[in-house]
């Protein structure tokens, strides 16, 4: 089976399942609740400022994209359908990255959407255009990383867990934390990411070693050793 045959039965089955229509949801309640919720508390004369209009987006909506990711893989080993793609596409390399592509392309554009609804419905900046790209590029590298936490996990609930307890519970803990935060602060990946798309979040303001760009280059390095170790576990062991 070509490449693009199989780019395109991993999106029929992404569009398809009931799982991607409850994310999909998920994502516009929390965006455009939290635009709306954040509006009407704005005090001045001015409009919401973009950044804190898209936050429901970048702290909640690109979690929920990135676990959709994960489902991808962990759905299949659960209903064993995996055992199915993987007698039609014999590549498994293949098929995890088909199922990157798709669930990148999906994120990243969806995001990129509900940043642009979340700054109409505040009455926020409309050219925003770098908060925009800046939200749909975590979102790229975000779902890319959910794909290799459920190639290595396999089991939704772990993946759900791990990828809900990560950017939301221990990252901003341990970047919290009175004696540690300034040393490992810098290196967390999801604070990088958030730095990189200037949306005030639950960080402070650490001294990182690289600038805006190198923070998000970090947080794809990261996602980069996730996927790839990701693609040797899915090929060394049984399906």
């Amino acid at each position: 089976m070509s490449a693009t045959a199989v780019l395109n039965a991993e999106r029929i089955k992404l569009v398809t399942t009931r799982s991607s229509l409850w994310a999909a949801a998920a994502v516009a309640v929390l965006s455009l609740g939290m635009a709306a919720a954040q509006a009407s508390t704005v005090y001045g004369p001015g409009p919401l400022a973009p950044d804190k209009a898209a936050m429901g987006v970048a702290v909640f909506g690109v979690p929920v994209l990135m676990i959709l990711s994960a489902l991808t893989v962990t759905n299949e080993y659960r209903s064993g359908m995996i055992r199915t793609t993987f007698l039609a596409v014999p590549h498994r390399t293949l098929v995890l990255c088909a199922k990157a592509v798709v669930a990148a392309v999906f994120s990243g554009s969806y995001a990129a959407l509900m940043v642009m609804a979340s700054i109409v419905v505040a009455g926020s900046d409309p050219q925003s255009w770098r908060l925009v790209g800046s939200i749909a590029l975590y979102a790229v590298f975000a779902a890319v990383l959910g794909v290799g936490v459920g190639a290595l996990i396999r089991a939704s609930a772990g993946a759900v867990a791990l990828l809900l307890l990560w950017p939301l519970v221990a990252e901003p803990m341990l970047g919290n934390l009175p004696n540690i935060s300034t040393q490992v602060g810098p290196y967390l990946p999801f604070a990088n990411a958030i730095r990189f798309t200037d949306v005030q979040w639950l960080y402070p303001a650490y001294a990182m070693p690289w600038g805006e760009v190198g923070s998000i280059v970090y947080f794809a390095a990261v996602t980069a050793v996730v996927f790839v170790a990701g693609l040797v576990m899915i090929n060394r062991r049984d399906a």
